[in-house]
């Protein structure tokens, strides 16, 4: 499931549109525009899995995170359709988005929880609790 649909880029990158919708015959395509996104929806899926949140975020069970997901992942294929065009912007290289996502969805936790996207933990050697003896407390 890709957060968000090419009409969402266009949106964001009108220039390269015809008249605010993407064809067979824009730069990037329709299709083009469909591929960024589910691929980036995976990738943010995994991003979201790293921090125990269930994947797919469904609109309908928490709304606000889920409009959250979709403007990241739409501002990222927008910023592609740019770049398709050779128009130089500030954006993560490919191998990289996936380390900015991870950061982007820790940073906004504590809100996608307030927003009732409940996390489910499971354990894994690097967040499993830790315990020690304190002195005198035996």
């Amino acid at each position: 499931m890709a957060y968000g649909v090419p009409a969402d880029v266009a949106a964001m990158a009108r220039i390269w549109t015809d008249n605010g919708a993407w064809s067979a015959t824009t730069n990037p395509t329709t299709t083009t525009v469909q591929t960024w996104l589910d691929r980036l929806s995976a990738q943010m899926d995994l991003a979201l899995k790293a921090n125990w949140f269930p994947t797919p975020v469904v609109e309908a069970d928490a709304p606000t995170a889920y409009q959250a997901i979709a403007q990241y992942v739409c501002s990222l294929a927008a910023d592609q359709a740019h770049l398709v065009n050779g128009v130089d912007r500030e954006v993560s290289p490919a191998g990289k988005i996936l380390q900015d996502m991870i950061k982007w969805v820790e940073s906004n936790a504590d809100g996608f929880v307030a927003d009732g996207l409940a996390q489910t933990p499971t354990p894994s050697v690097k967040n499993q609790a830790m315990f020690r003896t304190i002195a005198g407390y035996d």
